[in-house]
């Protein structure tokens, strides 16, 4: 079975579509000393929000669901704000909590509420604008790479991952900056939710984030915590998602037999084992996490 070039690389950036998003989001997190766990959550959030405001309506409800569903993210990142930075609670248990609140949550309504209709996607539209969801990924990778580079809030929020003892030492308030952070993630895990329903399928089923926001904290880790790093990690990524389904599909054609299931399985778990198995043999030089991470 043939596959066309052109196809294969436009269905592997729709898939590192979410990827990207959400490695940009973790990476701001994370440059701002705090691990986001709840980052799976806050994507469930994005892509149940999106999908109600934006379900059966015409075009400016898709511009309206992705700014619902950032504003739902940012609470979301505020909540975790509150336990790890005001209340100094331990962000590992309080990134958990948000997790399965939000999966609860959603869960919770979904399964009670009535079925909203079908999301006519962004692909979905005519003409420019089904690239708009590619050129606005485009654009946030490069502001929170400009951010960090050129700013000095970037620097305030990198110093409060990197030293905040220095940072409050030279008037500077790392609970602060840690907190901004927090915001700009959360928005942008929520925004990586919504793509899976306003672009990927505009339907929402849940727990459809399918580990993407684990996945995202180890491409912030190939990515060294840099935006575009963790972004091109991200496409190569979807790429790996796109060349397993291409071939999963090609095998579960032929006469299914145990082997062929069994080989199936194998070819879905491995776009989730790769990365662990490229930090497993990366040098532990070049991943340096911001020092005051998790402190």
């Amino acid at each position: 079975m043939a596959v066309d070039l052109d196809t294969l690389l436009a269905q592997a950036l729709r898939m590192a579509l979410p990827l990207v998003l959400a490695a940009v989001a973790e990476t701001v997190a994370e440059r701002g000393g705090v691990v986001n766990l709840g980052i799976e959550g806050m994507m469930i959030v994005g892509a149940f929000v999106a999908h109600l405001v934006a379900a059966g309506a015409d075009t400016s409800s898709l511009f309206a669901s992705w700014a619902v569903a950032s504003a739902c993210g940012a609470a979301l990142g505020a909540l975790l704000a509150l336990f790890t930075v005001r209340l100094t609670g331990d962000a590992i248990v309080a990134g958990t909590g948000i997790h399965l609140l939000s999966f609860g949550a959603t869960g919770f309504w979904f399964s009670r509420a009535p079925r909203p209709e079908r999301v006519i996607t962004f692909l979905d539209r005519p003409g420019a604008l089904s690239w708009f969801p590619f050129l606005a990924t485009a654009a946030i990778v490069l502001a929170v790479t400009c951010l960090f580079r050129f700013t000095r809030a970037g620097l305030l929020i990198r110093a409060s991952g990197e030293d905040p003892v220095a940072l409050r030492a030279v008037g500077g308030n790392p609970g602060l900056w840690r907190t901004v952070a927090l915001l700009i993630a959360g928005a942008l895990s929520a925004l990586a939710g919504a793509t899976l329903t306003t672009v990927l399928t505009g339907e929402f089923v849940e727990g459809m984030s399918g580990g993407r926001g684990f996945l995202a904290l180890s491409l912030v880790i190939l990515g060294r915590w840099s935006a575009l790093g963790a972004s091109l990690a991200a496409l190569f990524l979807g790429l790996c998602f796109t060349i397993e389904i291409q071939i999963s599909s090609i095998v579960a054609a032929s006469r299914e037999t145990p082997l062929t299931e069994a080989l199936v399985l194998l070819l879905r778990s491995l776009p989730y084992a790769l990365p662990v198995l490229i930090l497993g043999f990366s040098s532990r030089r070049l991943l340096r996490a911001p020092r005051a991470l998790g402190q």
